[in-house]
């Protein structure tokens, strides 16, 4: 079984990143000596071969997704790093997968800890990963959901995936610096072979852990001799108490001055500048005497920086001062046009910001976030007006390239000084690349704080969320107080946004009316304010209430119609999901031919251009084609695939993808799981359409009163929502 796992894996590694055809797989792994059943017997091979690799099921075949080169995400080593040798040999005789440095604030333990990370960066081949937690940072920590997502995108996967799934078989070393004890748990690798390196300024009995104590005179000498602090270090070394932090702030202070004077300069500031507390203004007057040798400009740099919430500050907000400051150590660049700054400094010069620095900060953002966005041509509604003044980016390339790279800043921004108008900003961004524990994070601390239109764009982000992860009935009360605030102030375009968000929330639940009525009031909005690409999605939705109501020619004739205005305006997101649309009507049509036609084009573009959702969408719809035509092969692959991109991220399209595979297997205890969890979750029509499959099922297992009782059930939920399509198909099982 091995060799042939092995053949499989180098069969698929030929072709990287691309399908190879079922039948080609199974000549290059049985070759002469095929088995009864090729097709199952490779199905179980590929099931094997996913504990160790990623292998995605297509169409046409398997596709393997190569793992990208290990990350290595550790912060440079210092070249001037001293001693440290007592403890460097106790963690290595800290054999346990989890390890953890303590000790007091600026005590060196973020800089001991890279220092063990690139020690151990050969144990490690398969990665190093890092983060900055920013536990006892005067800005937002940063949360377990985006320290997971961004340990996710290095390791290679997407919003989807699961951060210790992917560290399944793999030798991975993981640093979470600066952390706090609540945030430890949920991100500890716990794979075998995986090891945690933890700094934290707590005490964790419950881990092997060291604790960081000050240097001795002999490594504080050494450390200056470095620094080139030229003379006898002796006194200066005892009034920094032989502290990481303040040595190194002496000694960039000590650069080309006279040692006796600084020496005397600061015995005067002793207490304040060196008594050792428990708190971060243990070394303030230390970095006090650091930030006096500054020039005047540098000085005011410095101040304004503080005002920066997120983990770097960009060179174009930062100024020329900048190198004084990465001169003076109270800045470290990391060999781009970003700077950073250790997290106490970080907290002395916050203390300085004043309020017009955060307030300059602040809009130095938002009119770049509003400008990117408007760029980023993203087809969704701005729901408050444009930012005047906004800064535009060239083309929606350079939009994505900026967010990307200021989106830590921009979050923590968001999150320091809640504001409506840059979480809107934010808002496509965060959507499109899946972002969405951020985007959450963000709308709710706005909407804490906004009031009227302000707030009802709030509303409709977490609207947009709780609908997409299945809260139907959260979003529900989101989009009715966005219109009620939308309506109030004659904010049409806004107002159809919520309105359609709103139909489909009850469109899912399967309260038809209602959806009806609040997609009709969206339509009539958007021909009335011009808003044709939002036609395009409003007579979409309109097509697939038509069909549930039983109205099949009507759901026909308004899908081909939004089609062909997504065709008329080159929209190709509208234009994918609108295909998926038809072919889902032209299948309840027996249009199987159209429908494969219109499903394949839809598949197609959505694939192309990373429309993730609607591929998911496209896939579950294309797969119950498929098992309706007795294609049971493709319809199984197709509704596999929507499961492996469903994850826990898209609750309906999970649970319709397990109907499907339940209907393949012909299972009845599979019936019960989709049902239970369909009518946990008000997915209506896949409750109606559970509670039928099992119907099936008992009446050819010749059960007919359980069928015929279990019909009536479902007839009575599809009447109860308007489900009339619906509702006929069950009633021919009576007949």
């Amino acid at each position: 079984m091995a060799d042939r796992l092995q053949a499989l894996r180098d069969a698929l590694a030929a072709h990287p990143g691309e399908p190879v055809p079922f039948d080609r797989l199974v000549a290059e792994v049985w070759q002469d000596d095929p088995p009864k059943h090729p097709r199952a017997a490779l199905r179980t091979l590929v099931q094997r071969l996913r504990a160790t690799e990623r292998v995605i099921t297509e169409p046409s075949g398997y596709r393997l997704v190569p793992r990208p080169p290990a990350p290595c995400q550790l912060p440079s080593d210092l070249p001037d790093f001293v001693g440290r040798k007592e403890e460097i040999t106790k963690l290595q005789l800290l054999n346990a997968p989890v390890r953890v440095i303590t000790g007091l604030p600026g005590v060196g333990k973020t800089v001991l800890a890279v220092r063990e990370a690139h020690r151990l960066r050969e144990q490690f081949p398969d990665g190093q990963l890092y983060v900055n937690l920013r536990g006892y940072s005067t800005g937002p920590s940063m949360t377990v959901e985006q320290a997971r997502a961004r340990f996710v995108k290095a390791l290679g996967g997407g919003p989807d995936d699961d951060y210790r799934a992917l560290l399944r078989n793999r030798r991975v070393l993981v640093v979470l610096d600066n952390a706090t004890e609540d945030v430890i748990t949920p991100l500890l690798p716990e794979a075998p072979g995986c090891v945690a390196l933890i700094t934290s300024r707590a005490e964790l009995p419950r881990f092997a852990q060291i604790n960081l104590g000050v240097l001795a005179d002999r490594e504080a000498r050494e450390l200056l001799e470095r620094m080139r602090v030229e003379g006898d270090p002796g006194e200066l070394i005892e009034l920094c108490a032989r502290l990481p932090l303040a040595l190194r702030i002496a000694g960039a202070n000590l650069a080309g001055r006279h040692l006796p004077d600084y020496v005397a300069e600061l015995r005067e500031h002793r207490l304040e500048a060196l008594e050792i507390e428990e708190d971060d203004t243990a070394v303030r007057a230390a970095f006090d005497l650091s930030y006096r040798k500054l020039s005047e400009r540098a000085r005011r740099t410095f101040d304004f920086l503080g005002a920066v919430p997120g983990p770097d500050i960009p060179r174009g907000l930062a100024g020329d001062a900048i190198d004084e400051l990465v001169a003076a150590n109270l800045v470290q660049g990391n060999g781009t046009d970003r700077y950073q700054m250790h997290d106490l400094l970080r907290l002395y010069a916050h203390s300085r910001a004043t309020q017009q620095d955060r307030r300059t900060v602040f809009d130095w953002y938002l009119t770049r976030a509003d400008g990117a966005d408007a760029a980023l041509n993203a087809g969704f509604t701005r729901l408050l007006p444009p930012v005047p003044e906004a800064v535009p980016c060239a083309d929606e390339r350079e939009a994505q390239a900026w967010f990307e790279t200021e989106r830590a800043n921009l979050v923590a921004l968001a999150e320091d000084q809640p504001d409506a108008a840059l979480v809107t900003a934010l808002r496509a961004h965060l959507s499109l690349t899946g972002h969405f524990a951020d985007l959450r994070s963000i709308a709710r601390a706005a909407l804490a704080r906004e009031t009227g239109q302000r707030a009802a764009a709030m509303r409709v982000c977490l609207g947009y969320l709780d609908y997409r992860f299945g809260d139907h009935r959260s979003a529900i009360e989101h989009c009715e107080r966005a219109i009620a605030e939308f309506r109030a102030a004659d904010r049409q375009a806004e107002e159809s946004v919520a309105l359609n968000m709103l139909a489909g929330a009850y469109h899912s639940l399967g309260e038809l009316d209602l959806a009806r009525r609040h997609l009709g009031a969206a339509i009539e909005l958007y021909l009335a304010n011009d808003l044709k690409p939002h036609l395009i999605g409003g007579l979409g939705n309109l097509g697939l209430l038509e069909m549930e109501l039983g109205n099949l020619d009507a759901a026909e004739e308004t899908e081909r119609r939004s089609v062909g205005l997504a065709r008329e305006i080159d929209f190709v997101s509208q234009l994918a999901n609108q295909l998926g649309n038809l072919g889902t009507v032209l299948t309840v049509r027996q249009k199987f031919a159209d429908a494969e036609e219109a499903f394949r084009e839809a598949l197609e573009l959505a694939v192309r251009h990373g429309l993730r959702p609607i591929e998911m969408f496209v896939l579950v719809e294309f797969a119950e084609m498929f098992a309706t035509t007795g294609r049971r092969d493709e319809a199984r692959d197709h509704a596999s695939r929507a499961l492996e991109l469903a994850g826990q991220d898209n609750p309906f399209i999970e649970v319709n993808a397990c109907l499907v595979l339940a209907e393949l297997n012909r299972s009845i205890a599979e019936y019960d799981e989709v049902h239970r969890r369909a009518a946990d979750a008000g997915f209506r029509v896949l409750e109606v359409l559970a509670l039928a499959g099992k119907a099936a099922l008992l009446r050819e297992s010749g059960d007919t009163e359980a069928a015929d009782t279990l019909c009536h059930k479902a007839i009575e939920r599809a009447e109860a929502a308007g489900l009339r399509y619906r509702a006929d198909r069950v009633r021919a099982q009576l007949k």
